[in-house]
């Protein structure tokens, strides 16, 4: 009942979510490569990177690495713990203290900037505040691509676009040289519509960031803490749709149980 079906996340307000979310990702992971030469929003290089390091025997350069997908795991993780966790227990997931941890963080993130806590904008990572400011951009990753996997079944991911380029492929040959029906063939085509809508927003976004973040620094940082205000504001208001989708099962369900107790009597 807290999760999403593909017929609703196909829809035209779900798909502009979604790709609010990419442009937000982009955003986010343009402007940490700016600021300290690291992307943020997707592990894919760093095992690649960190294997090099350790064949080089760079042992400190390696650890430093894996900093990275453990601070987006993390991410995943405590958004995790707060929505597909609490599911598999029978209770409501928390979407929107996930969605409002997003805005928080990036405010910090924000706050400490623009008062020089991070250092020079655009300096490569070798100092301890450095690597806080990328680690804390990549479990911000981490956390809004959980939230988003979980709240639609694992077929929307907003941070990376490997999965999507992948899916898109895919289903372009199911559409194309498969045997759907006009139903699963309509279904298709909307779930590839809203990726290659996310995939060319988070270019957007990081298009954006580049232009931005050069002239203005840290402060940059304001345009995705917009974004993921609006996100925060729009899980809002998908959360109370469930909630009153799932008293009306409930209700149903007690009806039928009360029905079929008076048929026994």
């Amino acid at each position: 009942m807290y999760r999403l079906d593909r017929e609703e996340f196909v829809q035209s307000p779900y798909i502009f979510l979604w790709s609010t979310l990419g442009f937000q990702a982009g955003f986010i992971n343009a402007f940490g490569f700016l600021a300290c030469g690291r992307y943020v929003s997707h592990v894919t290089g760093f095992g690649t990177q960190i294997g090099m390091a350790l064949g080089a025997n760079n042992l400190l350069f390696a650890i430093e690495l894996l900093g990275f997908p453990l601070s987006f795991i993390m991410g995943a993780f405590v958004s995790s713990f707060l929505t597909i966790a609490r599911l598999e227990r029978n209770e409501a997931p928390w979407y929107g203290l996930i969605t409002a941890l997003l805005p928080f963080t990036i405010s910090i993130l924000l706050f400490f900037g623009i008062n020089g806590y991070f250092g020079i904008f655009g300096e490569p990572p070798l100092l301890a505040h450095d690597f806080a400011l990328l680690f804390l951009l990549s479990f911000v990753c981490g956390m809004q691509n959980g939230c988003f996997a979980t709240l639609t079944k694992g077929q929307i991911r907003t941070t990376h676009l490997t999965g999507i380029s992948t899916d898109i492929g895919t289903d372009f040959a199911r559409m194309w040289f498969g045997k759907l029906s006009a139903n699963e063939y309509t279904l298709t085509k909307k779930t590839n519509i809203s990726r290659i809508a996310t995939f060319s927003a988070f270019t957007a976004g990081s298009v954006l960031s580049v232009l931005v973040s050069k002239h203005f620094t840290y402060m940059a940082l304001t345009v995705p803490l917009i974004t993921a205000l609006g996100v925060c504001i729009a899980v809002r208001s998908i959360h109370l749709k469930m909630d009153v989708r799932f008293k009306r099962a409930l209700k149903k369900a007690k009806q039928i149980k009360d029905l079929e107790v008076a048929k026994t009597a």
